[in-house]
């Protein structure tokens, strides 16, 4: 917990400094998103979509910065990188209290199938990155003086994150954290070796589009993103002898943020 809490500290301060340096030679932007997450774990069956997706609601905060002041005008100038990119910094909090076993191997009479339907899990996740977008159309009609009310600006992302996660296993509603191995309740995959219910951390990667909607004060943004963790543990399930247990966790996000932007007058 101090590993995490140590660099948790550092991405603050990061960002305190970005947003201090902001105040002189860029221009800045905040906002708040909600929407669905669908995370592909060790639940579900891979390749059958509707079984693979354990899916939530995700809530966040955003940052932008623009490489521009927000007094900006044409005396001023502008480059290709000012024109059409942005720096955002965005915090995501999910919490999955119902990860369920789905697809038609679930549905048999067998007894590991019937173990299967008795699992739960819980997944919850806090994410904090950075993203670089760009934009295709000039962010000037963003700005106080060149600001174009009803523009639409679509968009590509791509970005790292820092994800800190805390899983659960239940079994007929009771956690198998405090248990001991082997987990007899579990099929045999499982039973040793496989749980890992310990809060822990990881890095991830992100790529997404979305396009951007411009009202007076603020932005209507529609946000969609790929994101792959370098753990297979989001879940908690993690059997490295299995020939199955070839991918690492992922999440597919669309969300909708509303987003106010200094400077438009």
């Amino acid at each position: 917990m101090k590993k995490l809490l140590r660099n948790f500290t550092v991405l603050i301060l990061f960002f305190y400094f970005s947003e201090s340096y902001a105040q002189s030679s860029l221009s800045q932007e905040v906002g708040v998103f909600f929407g669905a997450a669908s995370f592909q774990t060790d639940f579900g069956e891979r390749y059958d979509f509707p079984s693979a997706n354990a899916s939530t609601m995700a809530f966040g905060v955003t940052h932008y910065l623009k490489f521009f002041g927000s007094q900006y005008s044409w005396r001023s100038g502008t480059s290709y990188f000012s024109e059409h990119f942005k720096l955002k910094t965005q915090f995501l909090y999910t919490f999955n209290t119902n990860v369920e076993h789905k697809g038609s191997y679930v549905k048999q009479n067998t007894p590991d199938a019937e173990k299967l339907r008795a699992m739960t899990g819980e997944i919850r996740m806090y994410d904090i990155g950075t993203n670089m977008e760009f934009y295709f159309l000039p962010l000037e009609d963003y700005s106080s003086y060149y600001r174009s009310s009803g523009t639409l600006n679509p968009f590509i992302s791509v970005g790292i994150s820092y994800t800190m996660f805390d899983p659960d296993i239940k079994v007929n509603g009771n956690s198998l954290e405090g248990q001991s191995e082997p987990y007899t309740q579990l099929i045999d995959k499982w039973q040793t070796g496989a749980v890992h219910l310990d809060p822990s951390n990881s890095f991830a990667v992100a790529a997404g589009a979305g396009v951007r909607y411009s009202l007076d004060k603020f932005d209507l943004v529609l946000d969609s993103k790929y994101q792959h963790f370098f753990t297979d543990d989001l879940d908690g399930l993690n059997a490295p002898d299995d020939p199955a247990n070839k991918k690492n966790d992922t999440m597919i996000m669309v969300n909708i943020g509303i987003v106010y932007v200094f400077g438009k007058n």
